[in-house]
């Protein structure tokens, strides 16, 4: 299924010179329950993130987290590339700025049989202070 909706996305992108902030949204929607699909793992090491969108000034704008055992591993990580290809495109036709902060990849952990990120600190991640 997620190859269908995959061809599907990237033949709308090729036919349409500009690359549309709702493709890029369906994308990241797309990967978001791709992981949600199957997530589980049995330790840490069945565990990995993918970088995901990119910014303007360069990086990506997060990170997913998900299990390397998944049925559709292959999927996330194509998805995960999508996104960041189409959000290059997309900043560089629309001259967009952002943030220059980079977005440190999370540990991924086995959590309660599910791949997680580490709750730990950083000092360069932004923490919310509410």
């Amino acid at each position: 299924m997620l190859k269908v909706i995959l061809a599907l996305l990237f033949l709308g992108v090729a036919v349409n010179a500009k690359v549309t902030r709702p493709q890029i949204t369906a994308i990241v929607n797309s990967l978001n329950a791709a992981v949600q699909l199957d997530n589980k793992c049995k330790t840490s090491a069945d565990c990995a993130a993918a970088a995901v969108g990119a910014r303007a000034c360069g990086g990506p704008n997060s990170y997913v987290v998900y299990s390397r055992k998944s049925s559709n591993a292959d999927d996330i990580i194509s998805l995960a590339k999508l996104s960041t290809e189409l959000e290059q495109k997309y900043n560089m036709e629309n001259s967009v700025m952002s943030i220059c902060m980079m977005a440190i990849p999370p540990s991924a952990v086995c959590t309660e049989n599910k791949c997680t990120a580490s709750s730990s600190f950083s000092p360069l991640q932004p923490i919310d202070l509410q």
